[in-house]
């Protein structure tokens, strides 16, 4: 990977994570607009723990929380509008919303990275990710806090994440809208969202850092290093903007970001770009 390559891709990784435009899906757009090498799924998974850090330090009172109040079952502060909820209660909820992506993420890792890299793939599925939203925008009561979210809303969260496997499909997106599908406010989906995010990227990135350790294959860890500290930076401020644009925002401008890029990258590809 050039300096380059490895610049803008982290960058690109930092602003998409938690935006609802699927961030795996721009590191295989930017890469082939760009003509470059494929920078591999280590790469990916470096810049997606850079923003993993991220999280963990803009929620990381919640973090606190929730780990320290475990014993006596004290309640976690979400913030703002979002309430408290007991940090047992709150664990479980993310511990159901986070297994059916391990599970999924075990199982179709090698498939996935076989069959959807590409960015005919890519196209087709955030124009799926565009219908997605659409869908969270006109259906939903929009009334409900985390502490009013049973076992069940959590399992339909974490059966939904599961699509996020797939680059194209964004994580944040889906799970975002199926928390409003099933009753959450946009910033309270939100939240659990990126909440959901800490294991998610912190699963991934273990695995597949232990594949890349046992491999046989040469792996250009200064490129790795450097991508996670530049992707961590950025998506640490997109964080703080995109929770102040859900209070009083819509998904009106993603909707139309992931369908017009769809859209001209499976045209592209058709005439044989």
């Amino acid at each position: 990977m050039s300096f380059i390559q490895v610049i803008v891709l982290a960058v690109v990784q930092g602003v998409t994570e938690f935006l609802p435009i699927s961030s795996s899906g721009h590191l295989i757009l930017g890469s082939w607009l760009f003509d470059w090498p494929d920078q591999g799924i280590l790469f990916d998974t470096a810049v997606h723990v850079g923003t993993l850090v991220a999280v963990v330090i803009y929620f990381r009172r919640q973090w606190i929380q929730l780990i320290g109040g475990l014993a006596s079952d004290q309640p976690v502060d979400l913030g703002d509008s979002g309430g408290t909820v007991k940090a047992r209660t709150l664990a479980i909820l993310i511990v159901v919303g986070t297994v059916p992506m391990a599970v999924s993420g075990l199982l179709l890792k090698d498939d996935i990275e076989a069959r959807f890299r590409s960015p005919e793939s890519v196209g087709w599925l955030l124009i799926a990710t565009a219908i997605a939203l659409l869908v969270g925008e006109l259906v939903g009561s929009r009334t409900r806090n985390l502490a009013k979210t049973t076992v069940p809303h959590a399992a339909i969260i974490g059966i939904a994440q599961i699509f996020a496997v797939l680059p194209g499909v964004s994580r944040s997106g889906v799970t975002i809208v199926t928390g409003m599908v099933t009753g959450m406010t946009r910033e309270i989906a939100a939240r659990f969202s990126m909440l959901l995010a800490t294991p998610a990227i912190a699963g991934a990135g273990l695995l597949i850092a232990v594949d890349a350790m046992t491999g046989s294959e040469d792996v250009d860890w200064g490129s790795a290093a450097l991508g996670a500290v530049l992707s961590a930076i950025t998506a640490y401020f997109v964080i703080s903007g995109l929770m102040k644009l859900l209070k009083s925002g819509s998904f009106r401008p993603f909707i139309v970001y992931c369908a017009v890029v769809g859209v001209a990258v499976v045209v592209a590809r058709a005439v044989g770009a």
